[in-house]
């Protein structure tokens, strides 16, 4: 009974003695790291523990800043729709840009007896149907013609004020509350569909180009109505036989498709911040 006993002790202290210290069983140099390893995590431990125990205010805060987001939509969700900036604008635009070219084509009716012209589909051109401005195969406008478009230069020289900056800018809220801005009134040529396509284009170009050297020759100013861009508005543009007015098929088709466009091209801003600019370039305001 009594050696069964000793029996069981011995192998009692050898398992304690198995267990007893880490720094018995494993080199000084690596006992020494993990010991440090070990007071290290035990401060960040130390460190997590008073987070968690703290208040933390700036959960807190952000909490706050979601609920007040949160009410501000729901302020705008109980709002009548606010407009936008940039719909109203091109809106206004747009129908100054109409209004100019009915009042436009109204003048010229009134001062220039024999002159066909229309305002666009799109409202953005006075459409000059030809009716003897231009000779089959032919860039200079007749005798009749060169008489009409010499008026109409004088008719949009007294107009374009308005409607530009530059040297000779006139704007006044009166005839353009909407503060339109052109940046580009092209002299716009056309054919009939006599010829190749090459040679209709070239014939457009060229027309385009007579009737603004003739327009500039009776109203040299025209060149001084300018865009945002410092650049002359008037300018040229040639569509060969693309755009005909009536059928080509009939002689008097034609001849009402040998004709000059007048398209008028406004600024239309990239962004809300471009509107205010606009305002400024068209009222002088530094």
């Amino acid at each position: 009974m009594t050696i069964s006993f000793l029996f069981i002790l011995m192998i009692l202290l050898a398992f304690f003695a198995s267990q007893f210290s880490v720094q018995d069983t494993v080199p000084r140099a690596e006992y020494d790291r993990l010991k440090v390893e070990k007071e290290k995590l035990e401060a960040e431990l130390e460190g997590v523990r008073k987070i968690v125990n703290a208040p933390d205010l700036s959960v807190a805060r952000h909490v706050q800043d979601m609920k007040d987001e949160l009410e501000r939509l729901r302020r705008l969700l109980n709002q009548p729709n606010l407009p936008n900036a940039m719909e109203t604008y091109n809106t206004a635009v747009a129908e100054t840009r109409r209004n100019l070219l009915a009042n436009l084509k109204d003048r010229i009716n009134e001062q220039i007896p024999g002159v066909n012209v229309t305002v666009s589909a799109n409202f953005d051109a006075l459409q000059f149907r030809g009716d003897g401005l231009f000779n089959s195969g032919s860039a200079t406008a007749t005798a009749a013609g060169e008489s009409r478009m010499r008026q109409i230069a004088g008719i949009l020289d007294s107009t374009l004020s308005c409607y530009a900056v530059g040297p000779r800018r006139n704007f006044r809220v009166e005839c353009n509350p909407a503060y339109a801005l052109i940046d580009a009134l092209q002299v716009e040529g056309h054919t009939d569909n006599s010829g190749t396509d090459i040679l209709n284009m070239d014939l457009s170009a060229q027309r385009a180009s007579s009737i603004y050297a003739l327009m500039t020759q009776q109203k040299p100013d025209l060149i001084q109505f300018l865009n945002r861009n410092s650049q002359p508005v008037l300018s040229v543009a040639g569509f060969g036989k693309g755009r005909p007015m009536q059928d080509n098929q009939t002689k008097a088709g034609q001849d009402a498709n040998r004709r000059i466009d007048l398209r008028f091209i406004m600024v239309v801003p990239s962004r809300e911040a471009d509107i205010e600019g606009i305002k400024k370039a068209l009222s002088g305001s530094p």
